[in-house]
């Protein structure tokens, strides 16, 4: 599909043209290569495991069961490097608003404990519709097919529900401070059509219509997430289904209907200008999940809906990390199972994360330096200047920036104690492990280990991440605070 040609379609066609002379003319580059754990044995055809659909091809392509004892054991090992024709597209400047941004987000958190979380005027978009579960609500696709797999085996569909969903909308309590087409907030419901109703003794209440009486799970986006498809499909649909939960789908700023108006609409990944935007992109998300959380709670006189069913805050990657700070910042009692979080934004963008090699570091020194609020200015530690001249500098001023703004270790813990369950991967390259580990210490969380990186994560780990969900409510449900 031809979307756009690319800003940097010139310079990306020099290169490439230059390419094959450039290498044989100069000596090529030696890559600084990191192993991915040790050396391990694996035997041929089998795929280092139990013999799956993939590996019975590939076993197909060694020859018939007669060759089978030619299988020899293998030594297998993974390792990487950073490339060099790594497209650096992000943070080209700091953007003109950032010190009203800085300021703003650093004082969010104890803005919202202190006061009255605001309760948001909700718009519905249509009325309730059914949809059946692991369908995505039409024909059955590739995705489809592999969100059944999620549910279980065969034997399991049977158990597959009818679900009811709608849609919702709200202004968002950040609306000052974000681009044109970002300041409307959308929501998806989804919820079992067949649940019981809720009694006056049950743990439950009304949803537009709708008697509910189970838990709610919250789902905070990742970065790169356009709509609810990932989430409804992954998580909010086999939550219902099978588990009785019901999902609010939370969407974020510059993604999807939130795009700035000045980007012309969808036009492929979004393209993070300034460190100004990311900011205002992390903070809005938290504010917004907060007035979600209060309109589901608040009584009916402030605007709310009254519920005291049990809440579980949960995302993956950046949005299990703004699922954290928002348990960390409402005043209610919820529980919260963050999946691949951070404990702040430094790590992830800087000092040798993934991320880290997208920032346009070198135009960001260039560049006419930040406008800091005096007290990041006053903060600054010796070796950090706030004109930086070289990429390292610019570099070490995120870093210092995102530490001070965007570090959930300087706020306390959820309000609830005992209720969390986080997840991490074990060779993360996105968000390092030691990051996560310390933000489950400072919760007092149980921490859980999964073998493999960011991507699997995302792709084969969401029926771990369902049970971390799962088991934080049944917390919530036995803790005494």
């Amino acid at each position: 599909m031809r979307l756009g040609w690319g800003d940097d379609l010139s310079a990306v066609l020099t290169r490439t043209d230059d390419l094959p002379s450039s290498i044989r003319k100069g000596k090529p580059f030696v890559p600084a290569v990191e192993w991915e754990g040790e050396w391990r044995e694996m035997r041929a055809g089998m795929g280092g495991g139990k013999l799956s659909f993939l590996d019975r091809f590939k076993a197909w392509t060694y020859g018939d069961d007669k060759d089978r004892e030619k299988y020899k054991t293998l030594l297998v090992r993974e390792g990487r490097f950073a490339s060099l024709s790594l497209s650096l597209s992000l943070f080209v400047g700091w953007g003109d608003d950032l010190s009203a941004v800085l300021t703003r987000t650093d004082d969010l958190p104890s803005s919202i404990r202190k006061g009255k979380p605001f309760v948001p005027a909700v718009e519905w978009e249509g009325e309730w519709r059914e949809m059946r579960a692991g369908m995505g609500g039409g024909k059955l696709s590739f995705l489809d097919r592999f969100k059944a797999w999620t549910y279980g085996d065969d034997k399991d569909r049977e158990k597959y529900k009818t679900l009811l969903v709608r849609e919702g909308r709200f202004a968002s309590p950040f609306s000052d401070l974000l681009d044109e087409g970002c300041k409307t907030v959308y929501f998806r419901l989804v919820i079992p059509k067949h649940a019981p109703a809720a009694s006056p003794e049950a743990r439950g209440g009304d949803i537009a219509g709708v008697r509910w009486a189970g838990p709610i799970a919250v789902h905070f986006p990742a970065t790169g997430d356009e709509g609810f498809s990932l989430r409804s499909g992954f998580y909010a649909e086999p939550l219902a289904a099978r588990d009785g939960v019901a999902s609010v789908i939370l969407t974020m700023s510059y993604y999807g209907r939130r795009r700035p108006a000045a980007w012309g609409g969808y036009k492929g990944p979004a393209k993070f200008e300034t460190l100004s935007q990311v900011m205002k992109m992390s903070a809005s998300v938290v504010q917004e999940g907060s007035c979600l959380i209060e309109w589901l709670k608040a009584p009916p006189a402030r605007g709310g809906l009254g519920l005291a069913n049990d809440v579980v805050l949960t995302g993956a990657s950046l949005g299990g990390a703004m699922s954290a700070l928002c348990a960390q910042v409402t005043p209610n009692r919820v529980a919260v199972a963050p999946c691949l979080p951070s404990h702040g934004a430094g790590p992830v963008w800087t000092k040798g994360s993934i991320l880290s090699y997208t920032v346009d570091w070198k135009r960001l020194a260039s560049g006419p330096p930040p406008d800091l609020p005096a007290g990041l200015l006053a903060s600054l530690p010796p070796g950090v200047t706030a004109e930086p001249r070289t990429p390292g500098e610019a570099e070490d001023l995120v870093e210092h920036i995102l530490e001070k703004v965007a570090n959930m270790l300087k706020e306390p813990p959820p309000v609830v104690s005992g209720a969390s369950v986080i997840v991490y991967m074990k060779n993360d390259l996105f968000v390092p492990p030691w990051s996560t580990k310390k933000l489950a210490h400072h919760f007092g969380a149980e921490l859980r280990a999964l073998d493999g990186g960011h991507g699997s994560g995302f792709l084969l780990a969401h029926l771990q991440f369902r049970r971390a969900m799962l088991d934080a409510l049944a917390m919530l449900g036995g803790a005494s605070n």
